[in-house]
């Protein structure tokens, strides 16, 4: 997907004034708007070799240490029983239940210090502490399960031959209704899909300007693009909802991670990675009404009954870091994506979601391909995961050279199809067009892998006839979304 721009590995955004700038200058020709972008204490650019989906950067994520941080687990992993409970359990104590208790109940197990019911239905702890479900299995008392008619094959649950996954079940060339066809999806943003009719005519989606930008929804444009009769017509609009991190920016002065000129607090740089979590904390009811308030805008003026997908919060993963001054626990980070997603479907209901890929989770720099990470949240909620800063291997099993999460283990893990972008390069330059997402054979091996669509953030301008000559070369895709 188009999304966002990319920084050393493992820290945080982006191409904000960049991207956010360009965009609402073509659509708003304004001195004042220009003047007021100015002034924003954003992005000014990435360095080329990360993004929100880089690997860990040497200076903060690890410290120089070439480990990485550790991370709040509330059963019992790095950040203890306190995540569960509220506080830390004292020694020999156990959480169940939100209580620390002297021993497990009748049915539960020790895991770590929380109290676990390993043979019900707990996708983390299935038939034992730590075992998590992946490859879009279940747990069914105790045991990891396929469902919908899918069988496992050793690394994901797939459907019989010839027939795709929709999300709901296995069909022949039946997709779930957010695209129009079975097939690889290409997309870039809205104003080159807007502004070169060759490329418009192949793609299928368009990324706008990210959400948050303002605490009431601003944007009408994008209403008005799919219009019938609009440029954008008949394209799905892929929303990245960056309402969190822009609350951050945009009301305390933090910079994105990268970026170093909004000074320091109390000795530490005034940035989303020492400060973004306790900003969030402290002002959640706000930014949950800042989501309403986007959701409204959509129902009001682009309805209910179309297709839009929401990229939620690109490099949420930044947030549970322990260099944060108050980090988010895991089972606040996942609480908290809950209540973002049910603030758009009350009136979005048929909004479709994706959850953000940072290929450098822990353990071991994305070793688990995200299976912890993610087990800690509603993944039920979200039809796609996705990628963002670009930088992404067209030519590799792996996302990231750098880390170790791999295309087919990040969706295997979850379950869910992916979303790719191409994004930026250092100090929001155009990173140019990434040839290697045009070969088939690239693309073939990708979408084997799970991968759905890719969103080429500076495409040429004789894309859309490189997108007409590869259609017929390439495959049918693993998931038809």
């Amino acid at each position: 997907m188009t999304f966002l721009g990319a920084l050393p590995p493992g820290r945080s955004f982006k191409t904000v004034n960049a991207y956010e700038n360009r965009n609402r200058w073509l659509r708003r020709s304004s001195s004042l708007w220009g003047a007021l972008l100015l002034l924003l204490p954003a992005c000014q650019g990435e360095p080329e070799t990360g993004g929100p989906s880089g690997g860990p950067g040497p200076s903060q994520e690890t410290g120089g240490s070439g480990q990485l941080p550790s991370t709040p687990d509330g059963t019992g992993g790095t950040g203890g029983s306190g995540d569960a409970c509220g506080n830390a359990c004292g020694e020999g104590l156990f959480c169940s239940q939100g209580s620390c208790v002297s021993s497990c109940a009748p049915g539960e197990e020790a895991c770590g210090q929380s109290c676990v019911a390993t043979q019900g239905n707990d996708p983390n702890n299935c038939g034992a502490c730590g075992n998590v479900c992946t490859g879009g299995r279940v747990c069914v008392t105790g045991a990891c399960e396929c469902d919908a008619g899918r069988t496992w094959d050793g690394t994901s649950c797939a459907c019989p031959d010839g027939t795709s996954w929709t999300g709901a079940s296995c069909e022949e060339g039946a997709t779930t209704g957010i695209f129009d066809e079975c097939r690889f999806h290409f997309g870039t943003i809205d104003s080159y899909a807007r502004d070169n009719p060759s490329i418009r005519d192949q793609i299928d989606f368009f990324t706008p300007g990210w959400m948050g930008f303002s605490t009431t929804f601003d944007q009408q444009y994008v209403c008005d693009d799919t219009a019938p009769g609009g440029p954008l017509e008949g394209k799905v609009p892929v929303v990245v909802a960056y309402v969190a991190a822009f609350y951050s920016k945009l009301q305390f002065g933090r910079c994105d991670c990268n970026v170093h000129t909004c000074g320091e607090v109390n000795g530490r740089a005034n940035d989303l990675c020492n400060f973004g979590a306790a900003d969030i904390r402290q002002n959640l009811n706000t930014i949950v009404n800042i989501y309403r308030s986007y959701a409204e805008g959509y129902r009001d003026c682009y309805g209910t009954s179309r297709p839009i997908i929401f990229a939620m919060e690109p490099d949420w993963y930044q947030y549970t870091y322990n260099d944060q001054t108050a980090p988010l626990s895991t089972a606040e980070a996942a609480s908290f994506m809950k209540q973002f997603v049910d603030a758009i479907r009350e009136h979005l209901p048929n909004a479709a979601f994706s959850m953000d890929i940072s290929p450098w989770v822990a353990p071991n720099n994305g070793m688990d391909h995200g299976a912890q990470w993610y087990g800690h949240f509603d993944m039920s909620q979200f039809t796609f995961i996705n990628t963002s800063g670009g930088s992404t291997e067209a030519a590799n099993s792996r996302i990231r050279q750098e880390n170790n999460m791999t295309w087919a283990g990040v969706s295997q893990a979850t379950g869910k199809p992916i979303l790719a972008d191409t994004g930026y390069g250092a100090n929001g330059v155009s990173a140019g067009h990434d040839a290697n997402w045009d070969n088939p054979a690239y693309i073939n091996a990708r979408m084997k892998d799970g991968v759905v669509s890719i969103s080429q953030y500076n495409p040429n301008s004789n894309w859309g006839s490189t997108l007409s000559a590869l259609r017929g070369q390439l495959d049918t895709p693993k998931f038809c979304p």
